[in-house]
């Protein structure tokens, strides 16, 4: 149930980017707390916590430190690298959503145990977040041939106006 539970709140936050309206908004946070809250009768730990592997973020700052920018790699470990560094980019955008979905979920729980509980998971994964993009920094300035799927990704979530901000690394990648 746990990890259904943290897609649902990824979710949540992706009806946010994307702009769902304030009724559907309600809706699905009215049922992720129906469905979330008796989870919450004991701290889950990391269970609910936006997955983020920060192995990979530190393996690509790794090979862009090595090559400079994955540009120069011979062209299939150059598509490899692409797709791994795609691929993690996502988990930070992924992270991002279920923070927004989270903070939904916080307007909404009732103060007690479950509350905090919540708010833990909440902390942990901020925590996890900053070291990932800690990891990830080094890496971006050598993400050139990525450049159109930053420009992409912030067009599509054009009616999150915050996104742009918390999206460093797209925005970052788009103007370079």
């Amino acid at each position: 149930m746990l990890p259904a539970a943290r897609n649902a709140i990824e979710c949540l936050g992706g009806l946010a980017r994307f702009g769902a309206s304030g009724k559907d908004m309600s809706d699905a946070v009215e049922h992720t707390v129906g469905v979330l809250v008796p989870l919450l009768d004991r701290d889950p730990a990391d269970a609910l916590c936006a997955p983020l592997l920060e192995q990979r973020a530190v393996d690509l700052s790794h090979v862009v430190t090595e090559v400079g920018d994955l540009a120069r790699l011979a062209a299939d470990d150059q598509e490899s690298w692409c797709e791994a560094a795609t691929e993690t980019l996502g988990m930070r955008d992924s992270a991002d959503a279920w923070l927004l979905g989270a903070s939904a979920i916080l307007r909404r729980i009732e103060p007690g145990s479950e509350r905090e509980f919540f708010e833990r998971v909440r902390e942990r994964t901020v925590a996890a977040v900053a070291r990932f993009d800690i990891a990830l920094k080094p890496a971006i300035a050598g993400l050139s041939p990525l450049r159109d799927t930053a420009r992409a990704a912030l067009m599509r979530a054009r009616g999150d106006k915050g996104y742009a901000r918390r999206a460093w690394y797209w925005r970052t990648l788009a103007e370079t």
